[in-house]
């Protein structure tokens, strides 16, 4: 059972987390308590431990910071396996938040960071997203998805076509990519994922041609579908903390399906796109715009590219096997614990 506060039910990692269960016979799930506010979202917290205690599963996963403790001392009292997934340094991520006033920051930084280390050494088992998460024991499962997954397009979009998927905020690059579509006309920005009004307007005010697109949250295998046949996927970050070594799933994603990703210069998404070619990190938005454009304007070298990414993809999941690590690390097994599992997960 996987037990979220935060994270969209549709939300790929989780989903993947869920497949990769299943296909060793267990009844993986998502059970998903979402709020507006962070006074729910505590409130929610309570209403996982209740679920933990009433469900009584074999194991439960949670992939959000505020659960870690609470669930995993939940989980241990009732006998069932307490995995905490880990998808980012939290304690970084606290210190780029524009909500938190600046005199905050340092404590919060810092309570984000006991947080994680009292989850870690409270659950039985640590699933981390990226190497540089590891602790301890951690179990590595990293979002490369399988390529197998994703259509190759055999023939680019005329116009061209240039997508994004994931959350759209102004930190994962919302302006620049309406900015972007302002100063290319001539080429379709198809932005999927969820965006608040407020940040809708201020895009779509932007790019005065229309030729930006923002459908909102779609399933993950709409999403794809519509993305085929783009020239470039994004990831605009800008340079917070937690962004530095950031490498987004969507970056494997677009790689799977065959599209070079064009990314800004942070030192994560410039190491992730050398493998492909170093010249798809870009310093600013004039490089973006350059970029962008030869990529529409030189379909060969685009459609070379576009190779090179599904190789990366391909390479990566046959190294990395995310569904062997997480099968490995709950494949149940008997745990010193106040009673045994039940047989339901």
């Amino acid at each position: 059972m996987i037990v979220t506060t935060a994270h969209w039910p549709g939300d790929p990692r989780l989903n993947r987390h869920v497949r990769y269960l299943r296909d060793i016979g267990l009844e993986a799930s998502i059970t998903a308590f979402q709020s507006d506010t962070r006074a729910g979202r505590l409130v929610n917290v309570l209403k996982v431990a209740r679920l933990i205690w009433s469900r009584r599963p074999y194991a439960v996963i949670v992939p959000d910071p505020e659960l870690f403790v609470v669930a995993a001392v939940a989980a241990r009292l009732r006998g069932t396996m307490a995995v905490i997934d880990i998808h980012e340094d939290y304690s970084r991520a606290a210190r780029g938040r524009k909500w938190i006033p600046d005199w905050l920051k340092p404590g919060a930084s810092s309570l984000a960071r006991l947080n994680t280390w009292l989850g870690r050494v409270t659950a039985h088992t640590t699933l981390v997203a990226a190497p540089e998460l590891s602790a301890g024991k951690s179990v590595l499962v990293l979002n490369t998805p399988d390529p197998t997954d994703f259509e190759v397009a055999t023939d680019r979009d005329d116009p061209p076509m240039v997508i994004y998927v994931g959350d759209v905020t102004e930190a994962r690059g919302a302006l620049a990519m309406a900015e972007l579509a302002n100063r290319l006309p001539g080429i379709r920005f198809l932005v999927i994922g969820r965006v608040s009004e407020d940040l809708s307007e201020k895009m779509t005010g932007i790019a005065a041609s229309g030729n930006l697109e923002l459908p909102g949250r779609l399933p993950h295998e709409e999403a794809w579908i519509r993305a085929q046949g783009a020239t470039a996927g994004l990831s605009l970050l800008e340079p917070w903390p937690a962004y530095e070594d950031a490498v987004a799933t969507k970056l494997w994603e677009y790689c799977s399906a065959g599209i070079p990703p064009v990314v800004t210069s942070l030192r994560g998404q410039r190491g992730f796109v050398a493998q492909i070619d170093p010249g798809l990190a870009v310093d600013d938005l004039e490089g973006a715009v350059r970029l962008i454009g030869r990529l529409a304007a030189e379909p060969d070298w685009a459609k070379d590219l576009s190779g090179r990414a599904r190789i990366v993809a391909e390479d990566a999941w046959a190294r990395s096997r995310p569904d062997r690590a997480i099968q490995e690390a709950l494949v149940p097994r008997p745990i010193a614990l106040n009673a045994g599992p039940s047989a339901e997960n």
